[in-house]
């Protein structure tokens, strides 16, 4: 959403009302604090033009009485805030088929359903009900826009008008020069670096690197972000670091300081629909990267190297990309991202508005180029773990 307030767009993010149904897990725990914390200030301005909205919902979401009071109480508290901040354009984007309805009960001009993930193959969902849910928000949806391929061919029958909009990174954070004047944010650790920065959920090949870092001793592995898994086997050698989450403007000299970006992703239905930010990222700062065959490389014009998930083969593709890196690849990989930026994104996103605003026959799923659309102003919802919610 940076990018559409730096297009002059009033932004309101909607925080998940709930997510999976609840098991007292400790993250989950965690998170109920966290949005308890946030109901005290349920309605926060965040920068210029972005807003944020922590919304009350009741503790009955795994029933249909309690799913639809609580879209009832999402659409009043929208609403409310929307008065707040006089909207009179309203452009509703959501990452979750199930609140594509607030439509319905919103008074606004486009609705985008943009689906970030295989919600279907995500686990402990309904899968028969999100079914549903899709091919509902298909055909409420003004503009229905996937990150893959594959979740493209899959859009249901009910789909209006369809965009591929791969993931991009945004440059004016991933600065390779604004890099270049922090130093070194990890001196401690010796060379050469191997980076994994994301969420490690179970699709994360944990067996992977910990057999692979067992060997090679003479390599350092740096893991940044949220866990939600047991990284303990593998935190536990030597040569690993587990450094938790980096604040965004400090992960570019992360990025910078280390030798090779890695997306060990093991894979399964829900990874082979990815379009995994990460990589863009790695590829802005210039940096080798290595991916196991979740993905397809052709999408980044083979700028980025893949490997199969077994330690011997992804070792000697770190080795050989280690030996074969050059100043003309860094810069070949920094250009390829160039073109990959959140700002060309959001212009294919615009010129797709623009057609449904002049009541223009859906084109081809291709990245289009127009006029900016007028201010409008966001309301978007965004937890991948949500959209497959047992409602």
């Amino acid at each position: 959403m940076n990018e559409a307030e730096r297009r002059g767009y009033q932004v309101l993010w909607v925080d998940p009302i709930v997510l999976r149904s609840a098991r007292l897990q400790r993250k989950d725990v965690a998170k109920l604090a966290r949005r308890l914390r946030q109901f005290r200030r349920p309605f926060v301005q965040v920068s210029d033009r972005i807003w944020r909205l922590a919304p009350f919902g009741i503790p009955l979401q795994g029933t249909r009485l309690g799913a639809a009071l609580n879209r009832r109480l999402l659409a009043f508290q929208i609403r409310r805030s929307l008065r707040r901040l006089g909207a009179q354009r309203v452009l509703l984007w959501s990452y979750s088929p199930y609140l594509v309805r607030l439509r319905q009960s919103i008074d606004c001009e486009i609705a985008i359903y943009y689906r970030t993930d295989d919600y279907l193959s995500a686990p402990g969902v309904n899968v028969s009900r999100l079914r549903k849910q899709e091919y509902e928000a298909a055909a409420l949806a003004d503009l229905c826009v996937t990150v893959n391929e594959l979740s493209l061919a899959e859009r249901p029958s009910s789909t209006r008008r369809r965009l591929l909009v791969r993931n991009g990174v945004d440059l004016t954070v991933f600065d390779v020069a604004a890099a270049a004047q922090s130093d070194d944010p990890i001196p401690q650790v010796a060379h050469p670096r191997l980076l994994v920065i994301g969420t490690y959920d179970r699709w994360f090949d944990l067996d992977l690197l910990r057999t692979l870092m067992s060997e090679r001793r003479d390599w350092s592995l740096l893991l940044a972000g949220e866990s939600k898994v047991d990284l303990g086997a593998l935190t536990a050698l030597p040569n690993v670091s587990f450094i938790g989450h980096v604040q965004l403007e400090r992960l570019p000299a992360l990025i910078a300081a280390c030798d090779i970006g890695l997306v060990p992703h093991r894979v399964e239905p829900l990874t082979t629909k990815m379009s995994p930010g990460k990589v863009y990222q790695y590829l802005a700062m210039g940096l080798p990267v290595l991916c196991t065959p979740f993905i397809d490389p052709s999408v980044f014009a083979d700028q980025i190297a893949v490997a199969p998930g077994e330690p011997a083969a992804f070792g000697q593709a770190i080795e050989s990309l280690l030996s074969a890196d050059s100043r003309e690849l860094t810069a070949a990989r920094r250009a390829f991202a160039a073109e990959q930026s959140w700002a060309v994104r959001f212009d294919a996103i615009e010129g797709e508005i623009a057609g449904v605003l002049m009541g223009e026959e859906p084109g081809d799923a291709r990245p289009l180029q127009s006029e900016r659309a007028g201010p409008g102003l966001g309301s978007a919802e965004h937890d991948p773990a949500q959209a497959g919610e047992k409602a």
